[in-house]
């Protein structure tokens, strides 16, 4: 059985906003009073609060340099890179800047930071206050500056907050005056600096070269070195003699090798083929020839005569003789290639010899060229910082006085018109806002109202009880009756009004159409709500469809989930029971494709069995007893519990039973109708599903806080 995944839309909400609504409602006076309040604590603010200004300067960090020359800055540019013009917003808010912009503006005597507030006097009064009058005006005027840049641009923003338009203008153009009179001190500063510094090392580098210079030729005296070229006749000797080397061995490598293979080839005959071929021997030629020519004659005549002919004997001499003969060649084709080799060797020595001295006198030739190359290069480097010293000596100090700054001003503060704060209108939107917050989360904290406790002198509407057949009469409450689980609802994609076939057809026809791969989410939804009530067991699984009234939403549910299972691979089986259905061309004819459905369907035509513990296969028992595990899935569809015969044996033998409703029969009407024939016990195994034509809704679909609970009981049952 392959299960199918499902839509979760059906989940309940998170909170009952109705709910909600009602509590809100029951103690909106409590609300507003909150929220009243809180704007009222607004007003007091704005009515205490004096209004502050801020007055805003703009510059610009251009990261391109001003090039009147070619010379290169000692102290370059700030840089394109975001870091480094986030770095210039610290630096503008450094003590060390905004202390000389303090001093400059004279503000340490200015009465809106020198003056001491009333927490100030008391802990100084107390011992507590460790700042001095000083340094808390600073830290007050630094609180009252602000630097931001303009997200990702060059630009930065200079604000200073103060009760004076005026001073508040004024003191954010010090702040970036100073910043720019800062930036080209520095590089004027760095440029006097770095030219003393060359002027100091550049007496220094001159005794440098000279000493260099001086060793050079000193060394070229010491070991009668007049070109630094020589040598070269060394090196061509070198190579030839590798050759000829490298020629020797070959030759010493191939006398060795036809030395081992003349001493592999050994006397006979046939290894003397062999020297032949190594070194050329018209005797051995001849020997081989001679030989083969008697062992021919010797062959024929023993064939002619025997063993025993005095001939015979003769040719077996003449062979000994030829055989050490050859012995007697082969040994000494053997000396002369063993004399071949011993040469080679030799002479592969003596080159050796030779090539060795030459490296050695080569050798010692490179190291006094590495020492002499070594001295120069040291001359050459002393040169060339000496150089570059010079060079930049006579650039930075024609550099001094005409660095230029990177940082241009780009908006001068003014004094502003409006006040920075309080604003009012924002201040009371704002307050008004977060005071209905306040009161509605306290409202929601808090609960519903209490509902007044009614008097329990106060008559009451009481309904008679119901009175049990018991020997006291005892009154005991009736037990609620349970719900059959609820798969929703399944609008047919037909016609509205249209027969069963029909519907049947369209519902097969939406379910294989092109392009549909996948089954529809209602018909994927309804199979796993029925999947998920199947206890595992081997198959097939038995599916018991009814009704109420008609046998209409029976014939239509079945199809319906017949189709949704073949579609989704599973082997169906439909059994189709009741005397309508009884005729000529079905009853009892066994298997049949039906032409609605496309399913493999059996009809049987009579509700009861005809004998007890007897499996007749026109029988519902024996249609079972046939099917076996060759099904998955075996579809019953039986009349509706309003029909006169039906059978509680066919209840016992399903897995699960689905009653088809129409968009007017409620659920507990079915669940009424199985607890009189089957027991309230026998609901756990039954559903509900209704058949709806598209576009209409069930009359007695169920609202509010009932269709809650039947979500949570279909939610419980997926789990």
């Amino acid at each position: 059985m392959k299960p199918a995944s499902i839509d979760e839309r059906s989940l309940p909400p998170l909170f009952d906003i109705g709910a909600v609504w009602a509590i809100l409602w029951a103690r909106r006076l409590m609300v507003l009073a909150i929220a009243g309040a809180t704007v009222l604590l607004a007003l007091s603010y704005l009515a205490v609060t004096k209004p502050s200004y801020t007055a805003t300067a703009s510059i610009l960090i251009d990261p391109r340099d001003t090039r009147a020359t070619n010379f290169n800055n000692v102290l370059p540019g700030i840089g394109s890179d975001s870091a480094a013009i986030a770095s210039q917003v610290f630096v503008i808010q450094s003590p060390d800047l905004l202390g000389s912009v303090f001093k400059s503006q004279k503000l340490d005597s200015d009465p809106e930071f020198a003056s001491v507030g009333l927490m100030s006097r008391l802990l100084s009064m107390f011992g507590a206050g460790a700042t001095s009058p000083p340094d808390a005006a600073f830290k007050r005027f630094q609180s009252k500056v602000s630097v931001e840049r303009e997200g990702l641009t060059y630009v930065i923003n200079v604000s200073f907050t103060s009760p004076s338009p005026d001073k508040a203008a004024r003191i954010a153009n010090a702040i970036v005056d100073q910043y720019r009179a800062g930036l080209v001190g520095e590089r004027e500063t760095a440029n006097s600096d770095v030219n003393t510094l060359l002027t100091d090392r550049i007496s220094g580098l001159q005794k440098d070269v000279s000493d260099a210079e001086r060793a050079v030729e000193d060394f070229k005296t010491k070991h009668n070195i007049v070109n630094s070229t020589d040598g070269g006749t060394l090196q061509s000797q070198l190579d030839q003699l590798t050759a000829q080397l490298i020629a020797a061995q070959s030759d010493a490598d191939q006398a060795k090798d036809r030395y081992n293979q003349a001493l592999a080839a050994g006397n006979s005959p046939a290894g003397l083929a062999k020297l032949a071929d190594i070194l050329t021997s018209t005797s051995a030629i001849k020997l081989r020839d001679d030989y083969n020519q008697r062992a021919a004659e010797l062959a024929s005549l023993q064939t002619m005569y025997g063993p025993r002919h005095p001939a015979i004997g003769r040719l077996q001499s003449e062979l000994e003789r030829m055989k050490r003969l050859m012995a007697a060649e082969a040994d000494r084709i053997r000396q002369q290639l063993k004399a071949n080799y011993d040469l080679a060797v030799q002479n592969v020595g003596k080159l050796q010899d030779k090539l060795e001295a030459l490296r050695q006198q080569s050798t010692n030739s490179n190291i006094a060229q590495v020492q002499l190359r070594q001295l120069e290069s040291k001359a050459q480097a002393a040169r060339a910082v000496l150089d570059d010293y010079l060079k930049r000596a006579q650039e930075t100090s024609q550099m001094q006085g005409v660095q230029t700054s990177e940082a241009r001003k780009i908006g001068v503060a003014s004094p502003p018109v409006q006040p920075t704060w309080p604003k009012p209108v924002l201040l009371l939107l704002v307050s008004a806002v977060l005071g209905l917050l306040a009161g509605c989360g306290l409202a929601l904290a808090l609960g519903p109202v209490p509902q007044p406790e009614e008097d329990p002198q106060a008559p009451k509407d009481t309904a008679p009880e119901p009175v049990a057949d018991r020997k006291d009469s005892a009154t005991v409450s009736p037990r609620p009756l349970p719900m059959p689980a609820n798969f929703g609802e399944y609008r047919l994609p037909g016609v509205a009004g249209g027969t069963a076939y029909s519907n049947i057809k369209a519902i097969r026809k939406q379910l294989f159409q092109t392009g549909n791969e996948t089954l529809s989410l209602d018909v994927l939804k309804i199979m796993r709500q029925m999947i998920l009530h199947l206890n595992d067991h081997g198959k097939p699984f038995v599916i018991l469809v009814s009704s109420i009234r008609s046998s209409f939403e029976a014939r239509i549910a079945g199809a319906m989930l017949g189709i949704g299972m073949q579609r989704a691979d599973q082997n169906v089986l439909m059994v189709e029971i009741g005397d309508h259905l009884s005729n000529s061309t079905t009853d009892g004819a066994g298997l049949f494709i039906d032409g609605a459905t496309g399913l493999q369907t059996v009809v049987c035509s009579s509700v009861a069995e005809k004998s007890p513990g007897v499996a007749d296969r026109n029988t519902f028992r024996g249609i079972l007893t046939e099917a076996g595990s060759a099904f998955d899935f075996v579809l019953v569809t039986v009349p509706s519990f309003k029909e006169d015969g039906w059978n509680p044996e066919l209840f016992a033998k399903a897995d699960l039973a689905i009653l088809a409703l129409s968009p007017s029969e409620q659920p507990s009407e079915a669940a009424k109708l199985i607890a009189q024939k089957f027991g309230a016990g026998q609901i756990g195994r039954s559903a509900t599903l209704v058949v709806a034509p598209d576009g209409a809704r069930p009359a007695g679909a169920i609202d509010g806080p009932r269709a809650m609970g039947e979500r949570r009981h279909i939610t419980a049952a997926r789990g």
